[in-house]
Parts: C-alpha cells; sequence; structure tokens
C-alpha cells in the first residue's frame, strides 16, 4: 500500500530501522530539537523508563523512572520525591502529574542538596487508584478500571470543580484516550480506534498489524496514532502510517508532532502536521532525515 523509504539507513547508528513517508508537496518541515547521540544506544529496557512532554516554551521535558524531571536542551534536572506515574502537559502551559491517587502540581522543596527537589501538590483525587492520566485538546482524562464493575472507564477532568466526571464505560482494556472534553472522545482498544460521539460508538480504524499504544488529538490537526513501530495520522476510516520506527514516544501540541527517540536520545520535530490533513493517503514524498542532522 506504501512504498517504505529508508530515511536513515539500517547501518548507520543514528536511528536504525527508521523511515518517513510523506504525501508528495506535502508542507511538513523537520526539526531536530535534539540530534541523536552519535554513538548512544540505549537498551530497550531503559529507554521504557522514560516520559516525555512539550513544555509551554516548546521545551523538551523527560520523565525518567518515575522520579527525575529533565529538560534535555539545558540540562535542568528536579528530584521528584513523589513516585509520578504520569504527567501532562497541556498546550495553554497547563502541567500537571499524578502519583497512584491523587493529580497536581509540582512545588519546591527547600533542600541543601545539588540537585533541585519538588513533590506534587494535590489539587484532585483521581477516580480510582492507580488512574492513568492522558492529554486531550486543552482536556485531561483518567483511564480506570472499575474492580466492582470489573469494566473500564474514562473521566474527564473539570478544571472548574476539580473533579474527574465520568464519560465513558466499556467492556474491554482501554489502552488509550484523547479527544476534546465530552463531546470528541477517542479511544483505543486492542488494534481498534474508536470514536466516541452523543453517546455513540463507531469503530473508525483497525490498525493490521499491531496493538494502538497511544492517541493523540487536536480540532487543528487531527488524529493520530502510535503503535510499537510506527506513527500514523487517521483520516477518513483510513490512515497513513508516515513514520515507521520501534519504541518512540510521541506529542502533538498545536500543529507540530515531537518525536522522541529514547534509545539514541533524539527529539525531532515535524512542524505543519496538520497539512497532512489535505492529502490522500497513496502518494508518497522521500524524506532523508540524516540530511537535516
Amino acid at each position: 500500500m506504501f512504498l517504505p523509504v529508508i530515511a536513515v539507513g539500517e547501518t548507520n547508528y543514528f536511528l536504525p530501522k527508521t523511515y518517513l513517508i510523506l504525501p508528495e508537496q506535502s508542507a511538513v518541515k523537520i526539526n531536530w530539537i535534539l540530534a541523536p547521540e552519535s554513538k548512544s544506544y540505549l537498551p530497550k529496557e531503559l529507554s521504557q523508563k522514560f516520559k516525555f512532554a512539550i513544555d509551554f516554551k516548546n521545551d523538551p521535558i523527560l520523565l525518567y523512572e518515575n522520579s527525575l524531571l529533565i529538560n534535555p536542551t539545558t540540562g535542568y534536572i528536579i528530584k521528584l520525591n513523589d513516585t509520578v506515574k504520569e504527567m501532562v502537559c497541556l498546550d495553554n502551559g497547563v502541567m500537571l502529574f499524578s502519583n497512584s491517587e491523587q493529580i497536581g502540581y509540582l512545588v519546591a522543596e527547600k533542600d541543601n542538596s545539588l540537585i533541585p527537589q519538588a513533590k506534587i501538590k494535590p489539587i484532585a483525587k483521581l477516580p480510582f487508584k492507580n488512574s492513568k492520566i492522558v492529554k486531550g485538546d486543552e482536556t485531561i482524562y483518567a483511564v480506570s478500571f472499575n474492580s466492582k464493575t470489573k469494566k473500564y472507564e474514562v473521566f474527564v477532568f473539570n478544571n472548574k470543580t476539580n473533579l474527574f466526571e465520568k464519560a465513558l464505560t466499556f467492556n474491554e482494556p482501554i489502552k488509550a484516550v484523547s479527544g476534546k472534553g465530552k463531546n470528541i472522545l477517542y479511544f483505543a482498544v486492542g488494534r481498534h480506534a474508536i470514536e466516541y460521539k452523543n453517546g455513540k460508538i463507531s469503530y473508525i480504524y483497525e490498525h493490521p498489524r499491531e496493538e494502538i499504544q497511544d492517541l493523540m488529538y487536536n480540532e487543528i490537526s487531527g488524529l493520530f496514532y502510535k503503535t510499537s513501530k510506527g506513527v500514523g495520522m487517521i483520516k477518513d476510516n483510513g490512515a497513513i502510517e508516515f513514520i515507521q520506527t520501534e519504541e518512540a514516544i510521541v506529542f502533538l501540541k498545536n500543529t507540530s508532532l515531537y518525536v522522541f527517540f529514547p534509545n539514541v536520545g533524539g527529539i525531532l520535530e515535524l512542524k505543519n502536521i496538520d497539512d497532512l490533513k489535505n492529502f490522500g493517503l497513496k502518494v508518497i514524498k522521500i524524506i532523508d532525515i540524516q540530511q537535516n542532522l
């Protein structure tokens, strides 16, 4: 269906097995926020310990082992005295963190250590213990398992009441959620991307090979998915998988899609990613990522 094009060859230590495939005449531009380390390659068990976001200054933020907050472009490090499970950074600059029971923002702690320290100041309780918080379009969702009903539930955070309000109940495990409020809601179950709108569920896309691990959405750019080996845009009940790589972490902000390659320490920005909405899914343009390093 697509012509796979090697963006960086497998013999190159920068980004092995990485492909970038774009429509002809696409306005998408490549910008390296952080170029890959020349000969660095983290083993999978270490690279999976990162979480990734872009803050209000468009700086990359890494959460490592749930205890260190790192800005890799400035080298600034904060030690977290709480075990942080998740972090979300909305496009309006709001950055929140969760532990196993609460959600809140970070406050500095007075300490004589060389590394600044911080802890979570709670603003709300999670719907259930170990609920996972995720980012939508100016929306924070919580994905939970209700042990009493044995069902999976999605909640929307109401920033006026500081309460999570239930939006959806589903029988099968929900892997990912995104959307805007309660009115535009997408979630992933297995290989399926599903839309929930006006109380109705519609299966809008099925990945042919892999489970969908993450969904990203905003009204400007559209709906994107990530699997263990690819990133794509979902459109008109189909998809274009324009990145093929291994275990990348992806963050959508406005019209840019940021891709963190934890195994080599590189961070790539794809500008004007909303332009993909203007194309069909068959015409391909070859992009050599290495030329942009």
